[in-house]
């Protein structure tokens, strides 16, 4: 009977290293193009909002107040929310991927400066809930207990294999 080894020897690609890194490829691609409408196209979403206002698929004030909020914030800010989605986006790609733990840095810079610049720079009612925050570190947590099945482990192993080898 073989001994339990709960390290890999080789570099896997688990389901949920999978099914987080699609999950966040989605919400971050979808972030990206609805923060390029606001940047690039504030006018065309306040007059497509007046329209679906006028046919009463959206009513009240609520949805008024929440539309000034998303077309108040300067352009450059979400030049830099769509920044830090494209850093998540990439960090995700390059875990699933190439399965290299430079995604997981890459992915978590985005979510600092997703929060950075909801919290910090934005601020006001465009601020990150406690629940999001939580939320977004149990992602981080996740994506970490996922690091020993990447390449960058085995790599540094077959290194240090090839520095005791000795020269004949």
């Amino acid at each position: 009977m073989e001994p339990y080894n709960a390290q890999p020897d080789k570099p896997q690609r688990t389901f949920l290293l999978w099914f987080l890194a699609i999950c966040t490829m989605i919400n971050a691609g979808l972030n990206v193009i609805s923060f390029s409408m606001y940047a690039f196209f504030p006018d065309l979403i306040r007059q497509s909002m007046t329209i679906m206002q006028n046919m009463s698929l959206f009513s009240g004030d609520e949805y008024k107040e929440m539309i000034e909020i998303f077309l108040s914030v300067a352009p450059w800010q979400y030049l830099l929310l769509i920044l830090a989605e494209a850093a998540s986006f990439a960090g995700a790609l390059i875990m699933l991927w190439k399965l290299r733990s430079v995604g997981f840095h890459i992915y978590t810079i985005g979510q600092i400066l997703e929060f950075c610049t909801l919290n910090f720079i934005i601020g006001g009612k465009m601020t990150m809930p406690f629940s999001a925050v939580l939320v977004t570190v149990l992602i981080i947590v996740m994506y970490a207990t996922q690091l020993r099945y990447m390449n960058d482990r085995f790599e540094e192993k077959d290194q240090n294999i090839e520095q005791t080898t000795p020269n004949e």
